[in-house]
């Protein structure tokens, strides 16, 4: 199976000029908030347990004043809050240790500078960018290792450039801080893996044993599904039931090391249980439980919308994947050892991608989640690369003209992506195409893009044009426990003993959204009291399961408001990207003085773009 490396290999070249590209892009374009976003919530575990002693975020004045200082975050969703106090940060601790050696060296940096030692001044976002470069070198330099195993010198040049600026390698490794995302670590953890998983099966040896353990446990701690890797290892060699008993004979023939191996990925993945078991009292948290947007959709998975949507879709934006995909024929073929593994593990993975309700991973350039995998997937690609290079010279031609074109395309599509043409999360097919091999936006263009969510409803409404739609008419005067008001009119009483109104609950599919909708709420209400001292809130909310997408609530104001009448109060909701048809929108009107206030009818319009 191993090729061997003659003394001056052209990829080696190829190697060396992809490590300082890498290197050069990472030292020319530092960002100017490194330890932010997702980052954040990553690293959180190591300044609050080795500088503030804190790791609950039980003095939250603490992180308050951090992402002040820092702007690591415009709002703080990286933990949840417990009833006791406690805060328990939402992703698990994989990232912190492999972040862990830069940040003591920027622990140490930082003390020798005399900079700021909070964890989060210049020192440990420098340590903690060039560190990842480190890993982000380590793990092309495997990747080629691995290569050079199962192809010629010939083959693994194409494959290292292909992988490497033919796909979003290039773009969600080095640039922006992307380095320090999860999917460029593990990368470096899968090359890791792929290499000890090919020589342990030549020699079985206690390093081989242990490391394939520790891979497997902290790809896992890093990202819980990447236990699924664990398929490669396992079905490595077995292709039939002949190989399937001679993988059984060697795992049982080396049954000590093999323990020692699944003994270290339990006990690695179970620190995150202990965690978990300290913060809540519990060994199982669902840590995403914040967010009912996010979450596993295993019976409803979008693998449409991640191989060929516009807005993200794999194979659009990193079409020269596709041979990956069609490579799998060419690796049954020519290596039945590897295809199972390697097949079971890309179907189960990409599965497990797909399943996830925010399917476009938010702000990325194309599916950034499935990065890790190209280590395993460059095997079916370079199998069909070497299967074409066999042929004519006419069919030859063609394909390396194929590839060309394909790696210019992404090429080019990267610096779009990198200069703001290719929307990083609100990509359509008609924008897609109005900006397609363009240098500059073109005018009007922008329109042509999914809602900004972040935009008010108010500031949206005044920048397109809307139709609306009556949804609901509730006539509180109707209802059952229907009470006169100071003026004899018939209204529903609220009062601190029952200090809500009836819920309005509509399912989403009952609003035959086409694109987007934002619902205008109108109240009907009569105070006797000023709500600046009998406070109540109009609330709106979208829930899955029970759990809020997305709440609101407006408070009235006094000057708003005239006492003693029949006086309109309304508020905006833009709709949410749901997962489920039947999750519910809900509004209610929550009395929080001690005075009663009354209300008569509320009606709810959908607005929608005009088309």
């Amino acid at each position: 199976m191993q090729n061997k490396s003659k003394a001056y290999d052209l990829s080696v070249y190829v190697l060396i000029a992809i490590l300082i590209a890498l290197g050069w892009i990472v030292f020319s374009h530092t960002p100017h908030k490194i330890l932010s976003w997702d980052i954040f919530g990553y690293y959180l575990y190591l300044p609050f347990t080795f500088i503030y002693d804190d790791l609950g975020l039980r003095n939250f004045d603490v992180v308050r004043g951090i992402i002040d200082k820092y702007q690591n975050t415009m709002w703080f969703y990286q933990a949840l809050p417990q009833a006791d106090g406690v805060w328990v940060m939402k992703y698990p601790m994989g990232m912190a240790v492999l972040y862990s050696p830069w940040f003591f060296a920027g622990h140490l940096w930082a003390h020798l500078s005399g900079a700021e030692t909070d964890g989060f001044s210049t020192p440990y976002q420098l340590s903690l960018l060039y560190g990842s470069l480190v890993y982000t070198l380590l793990g092309v330099y495997f990747f080629r290792k691995n290569l050079r195993w199962f192809f010629d010198d010939k083959i693994t040049s194409i494959l290292l450039v292909l992988i490497v600026f033919g796909t979003n390698f290039l773009v969600l490794t080095v640039y922006h801080g992307q380095g320090l995302m999860s999917h460029n670590y593990l990368f470096f953890l899968f090359s890791l893996l792929l290499w000890f998983t090919i020589q342990w099966h030549n020699k079985v040896t206690w390093c081989n044993s242990i490391a394939l353990g520790f891979l497997i446990g902290i790809s896992a701690l890093s990202r819980p599904t990447e236990i699924l890797v664990a398929i490669v290892p396992l079905f490595w060699g077995v292709y039939n039931k002949e190989s399937l008993n001679n993988k059984l004979a060697l795992l049982r023939k080396n049954l000590p090391k093999v323990i020692v191996m699944f003994l270290l990925v339990g006990g690695i993945g179970s620190l995150q249980l202990l965690y978990f078991k300290m913060m809540t009292g519990k060994f199982l948290f669902n840590s995403y439980g914040g967010n009912a947007g996010e979450g596993m959709e295993f019976l409803h998975p979008y693998i449409l919308q991640v191989l060929f949507s516009f807005r993200k879709g794999w194979l659009v934006y990193t079409p020269v994947m596709a041979l990956a995909l069609i490579g799998f024929y060419q690796l049954y073929r020519n290596n039945k050892m590897i295809f199972v593994s390697v097949f079971l593990f890309f179907i189960s993975s990409f599965y497990v991608i797909a399943s996830w309700s925010c399917w476009w991973y938010a702000d990325s350039f194309s599916q950034r989640a499935v990065i890790p995998m190209y280590v395993f997937l460059a095997l079916p690609m370079g199998h069909l690369i070497k299967h074409l290079f066999e042929k004519k010279v006419i069919i030859k031609s063609g394909f390396a003209v194929v590839l060309v074109l394909l790696l210019s395309l992404n090429l080019f599509q990267s610096w779009q992506f990198l200069k703001g043409i290719i929307h990083s999360s609100r990509m359509t097919k008609s924008y897609y195409e109005a900006v397609f091999l363009k240098k500059h936006i073109p005018e009007g263009a922008t329109k042509l893009l999914l809602v900004d969510r972040n935009k008010s409803p108010e500031q949206l409404l005044s920048e397109s044009t809307f139709s609306c739609q009556l949804i609901v008419h509730q006539d509180l005067a109707a209802d059952p426990q229907a009470e006169p008001a100071p003026d004899g009119t018939a209204a529903f009483k609220v009062k601190p003993e029952s200090p809500f109104t009836p819920a309005i609950d509509i399912p989403w599919h009952q609003f035959g959204i086409t694109e987007f909708g934002i619902l205008k709420i109108n109240a009907q209400v009569f105070c006797e009291t000023s709500p600046g001292a009998n406070p109540f809130l109009l609330t709106a909310t979208f829930k899955h399961k029970g759990f809020p997408y997305y709440f609101i609530s407006k408070t009235i104001n006094s000057d708003k408001l005239t006492l003693l009448q029949w006086v309109p109060v309304e508020m905006y909701y833009l709709i949410p990207e749901v997962r489920r048809p039947d999750d519910v929108f809900r509004f209610t009107l929550h009395l929080r003085g001690q005075k009663p206030v009354w209300v008569r009818e509320v009606k709810i319009e959908l607005a929608q773009p005009q088309q």
